[in-house]
């Protein structure tokens, strides 16, 4: 199923503490609630990704990208990051965070992990705060930074380290 696909099914859930499902894919997404900002939900990839990852995963954005800013994910955990609450799955304590800056845009986002653009990633597989079209990499948003800026799939970046 094409990331596109994916992100027009995705489905938002208004009850705090309630799991919605992907009317694309049919899978149970998981919500995480950013302290003052709202909630974004986690594909079962996701979740599984992250533990396999140590249980970490921060979320922030910074220059670079075929738009204005590009959205990236460290293990390494600034040190001051938002915190998000996330329901406990089989005992496993994952913890995920995201930078100041971003938390006002991933009210009601997916964050996903797959192949994209033959690369296995996380992104963010719908920003509905987000005006306009979102970018085909996932990875970038605001206005197109240029014909030479390059797509951070071409720099194959995955996960950084802060």
């Amino acid at each position: 199923m094409s990331a596109n696909r994916r992100a027009r099914g995705a489905a938002a859930v208004d009850q705090p503490g309630q799991t919605s499902v992907d009317e694309g894919s049919g899978s149970a997404l998981s919500p995480a609630v950013i302290p003052g900002h709202g909630r974004f939900f986690l594909t079962g990839a996701a979740v599984e990704m992250i533990g396999v990852f140590g249980g970490t995963l921060h979320c922030y954005q910074g220059p670079g990208g075929c738009r204005k800013q590009g959205l990236y994910f460290s293990r390494t955990l600034p040190r001051k990051p938002l915190r998000c609450e996330l329901p406990s799955t089989d005992g496993v304590v994952l913890e995920i965070s995201v930078s100041h800056d971003l938390a006002p845009i991933l009210d009601r986002a997916v964050l996903d992990f797959g192949q994209y653009n033959k690369m296995q990633r996380f992104v963010w597989a719908s920003l509905p705060a987000v005006k306009g079209p979102q970018c085909t990499c996932l990875r970038s948003t605001g206005a197109p930074a240029g014909k030479r800026s390059p797509c951070l799939d071409d720099a194959g970046t995955g996960l950084t380290d802060l």
